[in-house]
């Protein structure tokens, strides 16, 4: 039999850990919402992220890999952690790939890791690592022939202009301050994947929403903000119904997908009255620097 061993993430592997990533997301009780479903982009999002990359080998095979995405800024880094076992078999794996991969992050960096509910492997491992437990999140999915449009104000979102670069970032950082992209990211990609609308007032910015495409069957309602003092209003709704009439009309999707936090009451029952559905329920745990794991 041969001895386990744990090493940095190969340009000569790739093709392996990619292949072997690919089986394992395809399973809700072994994926990673962090994880691509196809190998290639499994691949790119691995090569891009090396050297934050640690995989489990048998011999030739592989047994289990962690792959993280560092962001310096908000000191976190998104990880995606696949196992090929289960229980004590799993901990005894997933930990030295944690303590090697966190050995590369900066310091103060926090872990974030999604994964499917019915992942319970990792939740266990998680929990029994220190991570603490946030709010689940939903993944929801609008079909075009399930979209019924809702009456809306007498109001129409409008691309974002140039001008308004620094009211678009600012609502976005004060609405979503602790998300994985901040109002000068989304400015960045302005117009290549990701497309800004606003509902502007006398005020500046009243709404905004971005859908983030690149011209493919499913499309993403990435962010929706109102202004607090602009709430109860119906610009949401306005909005979500701009963003599902570009994604079908304009850019030729057949589905949109967002994601909603599970306690965030107001806004999945706006999306299931206008026809989305949902589609998986993901937990999301943070392990802090100074957790040791099991």
């Amino acid at each position: 039999m041969d001895e386990k061993s744990i090493r940095p993430f190969s340009a000569e592997e790739m093709e392996t850990l990619s292949l072997f990533a690919e089986r394992l997301n395809a399973r809700r009780e072994t994926g990673s919402t962090f994880c691509c479903s196809r190998a290639q982009d499994i691949r790119r999002d691995f090569e891009a992220t090396a050297a934050h990359g640690f995989a489990c080998w048998e011999g030739p095979v592989p047994l289990g890999l962690v792959s993280c995405f560092p962001d310096e800024e908000k000191h976190n880094a998104d990880c995606t952690l696949l196992i090929a076992a289960s229980e004590t078999a799993y901990s005894a794996i997933a930990a030295p790939l944690l303590s090697a991969a966190r050995a590369t992050l900066p310091p103060k960096t926090a872990c974030t890791f999604f994964f499917p509910t019915e992942n319970a492997d990792c939740r266990h491992f998680l929990e029994q690592a220190g991570a603490e437990r946030q709010e689940n999140e939903y993944i929801l999915l609008l079909r075009r022939a399930d979209w019924h449009e809702a009456p809306c104000p007498a109001v129409q979102p409008r691309p974002v202009r140039d001008e308004e670069q620094a009211a678009f970032a600012a609502l976005h950082d004060a609405l979503f301050s602790g998300v994985y992209a901040s109002g000068a990211d989304i400015w960045a990609d302005r117009d290549q994947a990701r497309r800004l609308y606003v509902i502007p007032d006398a005020a500046g910015i009243a709404a905004y929403g971005v859908l983030k495409t690149t011209g493919g069957e499913k499309a993403t309602a990435e962010m929706l903000g109102v202004r607090p003092d602009m709430r109860w209003r119906g610009l949401g709704r306005a909005m979500l119904n701009h963003l599902a009439r570009q994604a079908f009309s304009r850019f030729g999707a057949a589905s949109l997908e967002l994601v909603v936090d599970a306690d965030n009451t107001g806004a999945l029952r706006l999306y299931l009255n206008t026809g989305f559905q949902i589609q998986q329920e993901n937990n999301c745990y943070i392990l802090k620097q100074g957790k040791d794991c099991p």
